[in-house]
């Protein structure tokens, strides 16, 4: 009998330690993807994992959406906040709603007051910066149709305040929130057939077609992998110097022969480039030429460093002081817009660029939120 008896405890021992390890190595659900990463829940808690299922952003939040032109809502410890690709948070987690009204800017309340905050800080009245935009003093905020417009309606003490949305744009502008001549709109994304959920590059292919800087190449397809010409860098360059600026080139209809002929014409006028500094516009266009034409931009100049240059100069190992570009391609490393080709941060100056490529680097130019720290 004590034999038996030991016998049991053994078994049950076994058993126990065999449940423990199968919870230690059970792997986490993944949902479904979208921009290239998936929703991981475990143990009632979430957090998101890569294409290949490992988790990347750690699963601790009580609820969490997908992430949708490069951002994700999470809510922790009962309260939401808003937070990009790498996990870093866009909005801290203090409010106790967040709802996107488009813009880059969010519904949000706190307590029993709402306000409207933007996802980018931006100057106060202090010498300091802020992100609210409209302040927490509303007893409620929604949008709504008024006059037959779509508007932000601000409730405060029995009165509203009505915003139409068509000017938001123009007051952020006004008041230096960066990225404002890119505007995220709400709801307007692609669908293009050849651009996976689990792709890289599906976050910057529906960026750069929310941010009107690039479109499909036809039959609802993307293309990620084909090379950018020269004349099509010019473009692209042609139309962010313009939505940058504020003049309206980006909106006219590309007319004329050849097709590229009133970009380059624009991107010569504008000091982007030289007359006669290329010849041949059907070319795979460069790395190096992409970031020596897009630096060249006023806002490529006007980005400020938020990575060391000395540090970006030691670190890339393919590019050094004196080559083709090299001032131009070491300032968009310490600008964030560049980030290499692998984790040695090389940047294959003599290879053709793709689309994919392409796109990451003008949605990094374009949208402050998504430039990278490198260390």
């Amino acid at each position: 009998m004590k034999r038996s008896g030991k016998l049991r405890g053994l078994a049950a021992l076994v058993l126990a330690l065999a449940m423990t390890l199968s919870c230690a190595l059970a792997a986490p659900t993944i949902h479904g993807y979208q921009e290239g990463l998936a929703k991981a829940s475990e143990n009632g808690l979430w957090g998101f994992a890569d294409s290949s299922g490992k988790v990347v952003i750690p699963i601790q939040y009580q609820s969490v959406l997908d992430f949708t032109l490069g951002t994700a809502l999470v809510r922790i410890n009962n309260k939401m906040g808003l937070i990009r690709q790498d996990g870093a948070y866009l909005l801290q987690p203090e409010y106790d709603t967040l709802e996107n009204l488009g813009y880059g800017l969010y519904l949000a309340q706190k307590g029993n007051q709402w306000g409207v905050v933007s996802m980018l800080p931006f100057p106060d009245e202090q010498g300091g910066t802020t992100q609210e935009f409209f302040p927490f003093v509303y007893d409620a905020v929604r949008t709504d149709k008024v006059d037959g417009l779509d508007a932000l309606v601000l409730t405060a003490g029995g009165a509203d305040t009505v915003v139409p949305l068509s000017t938001l744009r123009d007051q952020m502008v006004q008041r230096q929130v960066p990225s404002a001549q890119f505007p995220l709109i709400k709801g307007r994304l692609p669908s293009y057939t050849d651009v996976s959920p689990r792709d890289w590059f599906s976050v910057w292919a529906d960026l750069a077609y929310n941010l009107n800087l690039m479109q499909g190449v036809g039959n609802d397809t993307f293309a990620p992998n084909q090379t950018l010409t020269v004349a099509e860098a010019l473009k692209l360059a042609a139309f962010m110097e313009s939505q940058a600026t504020g003049d309206t080139f980006h909106l006219q209809p590309v007319t004329g022969t050849p097709w590229y002929k009133s970009s380059v014409t624009y991107c010569e006028a504008s000091g982007i480039i030289s007359a006669g500094e290329f010849t041949d516009f059907g070319r795979p266009v460069t790395r190096a030429e992409m970031a020596y034409i897009f630096s060249r931009t006023s806002l490529g100049r006007s980005i400020p460093e938020i990575n060391s240059l000395s540090r970006v100069k030691a670190a890339v190992p393919d590019v050094k002081t004196g080559d083709y570009a090299a001032e131009a391609i070491f300032g968009l490393y310490a600008k964030g817009i560049l980030t290499g080709s692998d984790g040695d941060l090389t940047f294959r100056p003599n290879d053709s660029l793709t689309r994919a490529e392409a796109a990451a680097i003008v949605t990094r130019m374009a949208r402050a939120e998504q430039r990278i720290s490198l260390w």
